[in-house]
């Protein structure tokens, strides 16, 4: 092989050029020749371009926002980026990632200004000011061309990490990990229909995990003179492509849908760093016009006027009424008092702990019990561990707190105690739900028209249609609306008379001029109310648009109304006497404050049943007093703050056996799973270490240097004037059995590092090499045994405390010991 390189060597320096003088000769190069090539191969590019659009592609295929198809184009220039980058050597690589992420934020900056603000960019930075703004504060940023700006220049800058991480540092698991956790994170909000971006990327990932390795191998094998079959690559990669299909199919077959309700609840906890971030995200970036992440009902203190809800129809809740008269009875999760135009929120709250089984008194009049013992199959999404029940709940029987309205004094929620939801927990709430009939509550004057008091006024009791103030200033409040909103609720109420049926006429008219629908794609900058009584083209919406209207236009006549939030009654299960509540059931409706009779629920959304009236003397009442009409007195209700307070004196605690043993065995089953994750990720990180280990040296200094590294932790130290002879002969002493293998081995370390690399004796040429695979499998499990029976490791950290210790002391004594000349 050395003849025929300086020969050809020879034959290139004695050649000399000729011209192309027309006597045929065409041997002259070109004056420009570019080769374009791919030292891993061009496949290697086609699955990882795979890799990265099954990921962009499935956010562009669910439409979070509009204008998403600019992401094939802006990830592959990506692509193209990182490969240049990563191939080139000109510029430093600090210089290219800065040059790289600044042109993928110019990119995206273009292209969202273009797609949102018609290519003015002006306008787009101040839409990113206003949205600063807002987020500062503490509100929502649903501003969609931020969302729509993120998902540009992170598809530019994922995919250019992508090639770098593949073709500049070799770690394509890095890329496959850095593209799988977006996929996941988007997959896991959206339904079961996009699983195929998964299925695409893992085969993709896995061939080309196959085809990375190999190229590896094979130039590696190339350096040692090695031969191999010329179609190996291809042999290697079917094979590879029916194991990764394989691995699939198993996956698939196996049970994915099983959850512990303990790391469940864990996991979901409001203190938990992820769902800090999950939170502080979805209040930054939130969508108006386009998908929301699938769930099953997501209810947080704040509900914003956005796009699709993105329901699933998951089994949430199972519910038992004792009376079959109410099964109709929707579970609300909690109210909204105040408006700002984009998003309904709660003011100032109170919260104070309940004790189970205490029942708190309701101050409306005419109201029947509702006792429901719900059952969780799988737990909706809760910003903080709300307790669903028929509105107004009264008690329940777990530990619990209540948010009270600091303004108006009023229920907001309950909570539970005991942390989230979950699944196959069961609890019994009893709620007070109004009786009162059409009639009755025709009797109730608008709040203009109702008595007046002055604000000193120290009688006992008032009328039953007089309105307290801080109930009408705070679900009156409106921010400022476009007029129109006002005047149309004035045009559709003019002709009739009480109140309530001025809220029935503004019922009906949403139900009959708006159609429901969950796919909308409502402009960003645009009210929301405004947008669907006036400027949506198709006059439909879902639940959240129709309660948020009717609430504006009550509150535009002076009525006091709010939104809330929850589940309609679901579907009745006959064979097992139950409501089966699932994730599309999540629903928003209006409740209108009707003096003296508390709240009384209207249902303004197309497409769901209104609400049916008791019947006169249908229920017995319940309430603070027996008035049924106008002319009786209703005595002040106590402030909601004492209530709670009284009620946390003297309420029974009612923890049960199973509540107390939960709360033992909690901790038990926490430390002990702990303990088992720790192990388990001790010992995948000390394999990944272990097989890493001397992996830069050939491989008898790596295999010397791991037995070197057993002795050492089994207490046979080297000393430095041993030679790997003599150290083999003492670790032989304490396995006498391995005494041969271990000659054997350190002989063959010696020859490879000394001997003449051209002589016969070394082992590259002698062919030993190949022995020592054989030798370390005999070997290892006998040292790593013999460290189990002798661990001298354990003994270090102590003897290095010890021994800093030690050094400290002897350094602050010889401080004090004066010196003999001074003597």
């Amino acid at each position: 092989m050395r003849d025929a390189a300086i020969e050809r060597l020879s034959k290139i320096i004695s050649d000399t050029p000729t011209k192309d003088d027309g006597s045929g000769d065409k041997s002259r190069k070109p004056l420009f020749e570019m080769h374009i090539g791919l030292a891993e191969g061009w496949f290697s590019l086609v699955l990882l371009a795979i890799v990265v659009y099954s990921t962009i592609w499935c956010v562009q295929a669910v439409g979070w926002v509009d204008h998403l198809g600019v992401l094939s184009l802006t990830t592959g220039l990506g692509l193209l980026a990182g490969l240049f980058a990563a191939k080139q050597r000109r510029f430093p690589r600090l210089l290219s990632h800065v040059l790289t992420v600044v042109f993928g934020i110019l990119l995206a900056f273009w292209q969202t200004a273009s797609a949102f603000y018609q290519g003015s960019t002006t306008a787009f930075v101040n839409g990113i000011q206003h949205w600063i703004a807002a987020v500062s504060v503490g509100g929502t940023g649903d501003v969609d061309a931020i969302f729509f700006f993120f998902i540009v220049a992170l598809s530019f800058i994922l995919a250019y990490t992508s090639a770098w991480l593949v073709y500049r540092t070799r770690s394509p698991w890095l890329m496959i990990v850095a593209n799988a956790v977006v996929l996941l994170i988007n997959l896991s909000n959206v339904s079961d229909g996009y699983i195929v971006f998964l299925v695409i990327f893992l085969i993709a990932s896995l061939l080309l995990l196959l085809r990375f390795n190999l190229y590896e191998s094979m130039h590696r094998w190339q350096k040692q003179g090695l031969r191999y079959a010329e179609d190996l690559g291809w042999d290697v990669m079917q094979a590879g492509a029916l194991i990764s299909i394989g691995i699939l199919i198993f996956s698939w077959i196996l049970p994915g849908n099983y959850m512990n309700p303990t790391v469940s609840q864990i996991w979901n906890l409001n203190s938990n760093p992820w769902t800090q971030i999950q939170n502080t995200w979805n209040r930054v970036i939130s969508i108006s016009g386009g998908s929301n992440p699938a769930n099953r009902g997501n209810f947080r203190d704040s509900l914003a006027l956005g796009g699709n809800p993105n329901l699933t129809n998951e089994v949430v809740f199972n519910v038992q009424v004792a009376d079959t008269k109410d099964e109709g009875q929707y579970l609300a999760s909690l109210s909204y008092d105040s408006y700002d135009g984009r998003t309904w929120t709660d003011g100032p709250v109170d919260t104070g702990a309940v004790k189970a089984n205490t029942e708190l008194p309701t101050s409306a009049d005419l109201t029947h019990k509702v006792v429901q013992k719900v059952t969780v199959v799988n737990p909706p999404g809760e910003q903080y561990p709300y307790l669903l029940g028929a509105t107004e709940i009264v008690s329940v029987n777990l530990p619990a707190k209540v948010q009270t309205s600091q303004s108006a004094g009023n229920l907001i929620a309950w909570l539970g105690q005991n942390g989230y939801l979950v699944a196959g927990q069961s609890y019994t709430i009893t709620s007070s739900v109004s009786s009162a009939d059409v009639q009755t509550l025709r009797t109730v004057p608008m709040p203009k028209d109702a008595p007046q008091f002055p604000s000193g006024y120290e009688g006992s009791s008032y009328p039953v249609t007089y309105y307290y103030p801080n109930i009408l200033t705070t679900y009156t409040q409106l921010p400022k609306l476009n007029p129109n909103i006002a005047n149309l609720a004035r045009s559709i109420t003019r002709d009739q008379k009480t109140m309530y049926d001025k809220m029935v006429a503004l019922e009906s008219y949403l139900r009959s001029h708006y159609s429901y629908n969950v796919n909308i794609h409502r402009p960003s900058d645009v009210e929301g109310v405004e947008w669907f009584l006036f400027d949506n083209p198709n006059h439909d919406g879902f639940c959240n648009y129709f309660a948020a209207a009717m609430t504006v236009m009550a509150r535009s006549l002076g009525i006091p109304a709010r939104v809330v939030v929850g589940y309609t009654h679901g579907t009745y299960d006959a064979k097992h006497n139950q409501n089966v509540i699932r994730g599309t059931d999540a629903h928003s409706w209006t409740q209108v404050y009707f003096a003296g009779y508390g709240w009384v629920n209207f249902e303004p959304s197309a497409s769901f049943a209104t609400f049916t009236r008791p019947q006169p003397s249908q229920f017995p009442s319940v309430g603070s007093s027996s008035i049924g009409g106008a002319n009786g007195n209703l005595t002040i209700p106590p402030d909601p703050r004492r209530r709670l307070n009284r009620a946390d004196d003297t309420g029974d605690s009612g923890a049960s056996n199973t509540t107390i043993g939960t709360q033992v065995g909690l901790p038990v089953g926490m430390a002990l799973g702990s303990l088992i994750l720790l192990i388990l990720f001790a010992g995948l990180f000390f394999s990944l270490w272990w097989r890493r280990l001397f992996h830069n040296y050939a491989l008898p200094a790596q295999l010397y240097g791991r037995v070197c590294t057993l002795a050492n932790w089994g207490g046979i130290k080297v000393q430095p004037s041993q030679t790997p002879y003599e150290y083999m002969e003492e670790i032989a002493v304490c396995t006498p059995k391995d005494a041969e293998t271990l000659e054997r081995l350190g002989d063959i370390y010696v020859r490879d590092r000394w001997a003449d690399p051209e002589s016969k004796e070394h082992p590259r040429h002698s062919g030993e090499i190949a022995e020592l695979p054989g030798l370390w499998q005999r070997l290892q499990p006998h040292l790593f045994f013999y460290v189990l029976r002798h661990p001298h490791f354990l003994r270090w950290f102590p003897e290095k405390v010890g021994n800093s210790l030690a050094a400290f002391r002897k350094r602050r004594k010889s401080k004090h010991i004066p010196d003999v000349e001074d003597l």
